[in-house]
């Protein structure tokens, strides 16, 4: 598939997508594709990323110990079903963060980094709508109105210059790619992948929200590409999941950049 034709795909899958929907793409051979792509959203988990870049950025070690608060948070990951686990290495921690967008591992690693270090990372990155402003889980922020925000242009953004080293050493780089290829949420932009292609991905999920961002490679050839809906509400019922099928087909679609 051409990119002439790789646009026109894309232009039809997201005219037809439930809910809202924004799509960001980013290449290496400098091919874009953008979708009400400047739109803020919450940012749900897709917020955990630059937490992950910001702690690898920071030069604390991989195995650093990292204290586990007895009063979880919950809401996703299996600490909150641990509590005998009181700290772990941060190599882990981030890791649960990632591959299993666990809550309480993520508070534990921003109680290292700190807000202020993350604000950092994005201002070099370059992002214009990303802001993390409160915890995971603090609903008494959420209420006041302190919420995590981004864009499918910066998502995308951040994750090309992961990929391309711009903003993390190498070493750095290939640690954040390797721990976002273990993700365990693949029912998304990964699911309909050509065998053989890698894929570094995170999600995001609130109710009516549903988020996806990869990294897509073959070789030296990559795709970065950031989708994010809402209005998935139907009534009182999430019907998040009906994106999925949507996600699956982009995942498709951008791979032909990197397979062609």
């Amino acid at each position: 598939m051409d990119p002439a034709a790789v646009t026109a795909r894309l232009a039809d899958l997201v005219a037809a997508a439930p809910g809202r929907l924004s799509v960001a793409v980013r290449a290496r051979d400098g091919y874009r594709f953008d979708h009400d792509s400047a739109r803020v959203v919450p940012a749900a988990s897709t917020i955990k990323v630059p937490v992950l870049l910001a702690y690898l950025a920071s030069g604390m070690p991989w195995d650093l110990p990292v204290a586990l608060p007895a009063a979880r948070v919950g809401g996703c990951g299996p600490l909150a079903l641990l509590p005998s686990v009181t700290s772990l290495p941060a190599g882990e921690a981030l890791r649960l963060m990632i591959a299993l967008s666990d809550n309480d591992a993520t508070n534990a690693v921003l109680g290292l980094v700190g807000v202020g270090e993350v604000a950092r990372l994005l201002g070099r990155a370059g992002t214009r709508h990303t802001v993390l402003r409160r915890r995971m889980m603090d609903q008494v922020a959420a209420a006041a109105g302190h919420e995590n925000e981004t864009c499918a242009a910066d998502l995308a953004e951040l994750l090309a210059a992961v990929r391309a080293g711009s903003i993390l050493p190498q070493r750095e780089a290939a640690m954040a790619l390797a721990v976002l290829r273990e993700q365990q949420f693949d029912e998304g932009l990964p699911a309909y992948l050509p065998e053989g292609l890698r894929c570094a991905s995170k999600t995001g999920s609130l109710p009516g929200v549903r988020h996806d961002i990869a990294v897509i490679e073959s070789g030296d050839a990559w795709v970065a590409v950031a989708a994010l809906a809402t209005d998935l509400m139907d009534g009182p019922v999430d019907r998040g999941t009906s994106i999925y099928p949507t996600y699956a087909a982009i995942g498709e679609t951008v791979a032909a950049l990197v397979t062609a």
